[in-house]
């Protein structure tokens, strides 16, 4: 009868080893990975590379664009959530899900574009110099090129 309580502190004792490291490892990857935690977004990183004034508009200007365009973000929404109610149905309507998935991707679709539109109408109140940083940011979000080819390498 002695034995349990042994097996369980045995037990406690690796599993707080295993959660110790598991935070820790986390806290670690958090704090040296620019592109997770808070600042991953590509808008935060815009608004860090602008000076306060146009860092500031530029986020007033992504929110009111966000706010003008919630009926775009809800529609996608649920266009996702019917896809994935749908999926799960006993009786599978693949053309139902792709219709309902084809929804979604066309709202976020008119939703990108009046991002970009106004991101272009924002920077064209931006010096060049300001500009050139905007577009280097914007490389990881927006104006990000596929990689489904290996660049040509000049060696």
């Amino acid at each position: 009868m002695r034995r349990w309580p042994k097996v369980l502190l045995i037990v406690s004792l690796v599993l707080n080893i295993f959660l110790i490291a598991l935070i820790g490892g986390s806290i670690w990857r958090w704090t040296h990975n620019p592109t997770l935690g808070l600042d991953s977004s590509w808008r935060t990183r815009v608004a860090q590379a602008l000076p306060k004034p146009q860092a500031d508009a530029f986020r007033e200007t992504m929110h009111a664009t966000f706010n003008a365009n919630l009926d775009l973000v809800r529609r996608s929404r649920a266009a996702r959530a019917e896809a994935a109610r749908l999926f799960v149905q006993p009786q599978f309507d693949g053309n139902a899900v792709l219709f309902r998935l084809n929804q979604a991707r066309l709202a976020d679709t008119a939703l990108r574009s009046k991002f970009e539109q106004s991101i272009t109408r924002f920077s064209a109140t931006l010096p060049q110099d300001q500009r050139a940083k905007l577009a280097e940011v914007l490389k990881a979000g927006p104006f990000r090129q596929g990689h489904h080819h290996p660049p040509d390498r000049k060696d």
